[in-house]
């Protein structure tokens, strides 16, 4: 039985992808969901695709779960046991971090997105870096992609390969996320939105708060909401919601920024 609200026009099924690792991909879902949760009152589930390497729950705060997503691709459970709560009102689904069970079939991930999306708002896919099984089974399951990249040329040309990718599969492309890169550089931007053939979603700027964030295992939104990278995603979450955002909750963001465990 999954405990959750009934949405008449079904969840919007979003995958956050990034053609290397490294570039922010899991940051960028872990803040999004919980703004959208947080800030939007979103009924919100995100999903660690990533079945060989896990890395959502851990910068959720959440180390260890006796049921993972492998567990339900393996029918050895059901996927409400698998799912877990966050103090930002989002739940997820992390994977494994048990090296023994990462033999699983990624393509089941689907069929758990097709259950769970007409009782929620949002499924957010934490998806695989680089192109393979994994990446290919969480594109698959989305109807909406993210891409995440810094502005270095390795990673945007793995990022073109992962574009190509989702236009070849028909998905539609939300557009890019530039991590650690200046938004006033507007030829920069222009120039990657011209040869990647995808426009800007929104630009992460640099910030050591990030780092932080991380450590304290709290999105930065909630753990440094006046930063500049807060900032910076509460901009995207705007343009994905096409809602302003007014205010920030300070009571429960500093409670959600005193958690490290």
């Amino acid at each position: 039985m999954i405990n959750v609200s009934t949405n008449t026009f079904g969840a919007r099924i979003i995958g956050i992808v990034s053609g290397k690792g490294g570039v922010g991909k899991t940051t960028t879902t872990t803040n999004l969901g919980t703004g959208l949760a947080y800030n939007y009152h979103e009924d919100v589930i995100m999903i660690d695709a990533n079945t060989t390497s896990a890395g959502l729950s851990v910068h959720l705060g959440k180390y260890s779960y006796n049921i993972s997503l492998n567990d339900v691709l393996k029918g050895k459970a059901h996927v409400s046991q698998a799912m877990y709560s966050h103090p930002s009102g989002a739940r997820f689904i992390p994977a494994t971090t048990n090296i023994s069970s990462i033999d699983v079939d990624p393509k089941g991930v689907k069929k758990i997105v097709n259950e769970l999306k007409e009782h929620v708002d949002y499924i957010l896919l934490d998806c695989a870096p680089t192109l393979g099984d994994e990446s290919g089974s969480g594109i698959d399951a989305s109807n909406e992609i993210i891409v995440v990249s810094n502005s270095e040329w390795p990673a945007l040309l793995e990022a073109k390969r992962t574009i190509e990718y989702c236009k070849k599969k028909k998905k539609k492309l939300l557009g890019l996320i530039l991590t650690k890169t200046n938004p006033d550089n507007i030829d920069l931007l222009n120039d990657i939105s011209k040869n990647l053939g995808i426009p800007i979603l929104g630009v992460v700027r640099a910030d050591e708060k990030i780092i932080e964030s991380i450590k304290k295992r709290v999105p930065i939104i909630h753990s440094f909401p006046y930063s500049k990278a807060s900032e910076d995603y509460e901009k995207i979450l705007e343009k994905i919601t096409e809602e302003k955002y007014y205010g920030k909750k300070n009571i429960i963001r500093k409670v959600l920024a005193k958690i490290t465990n």
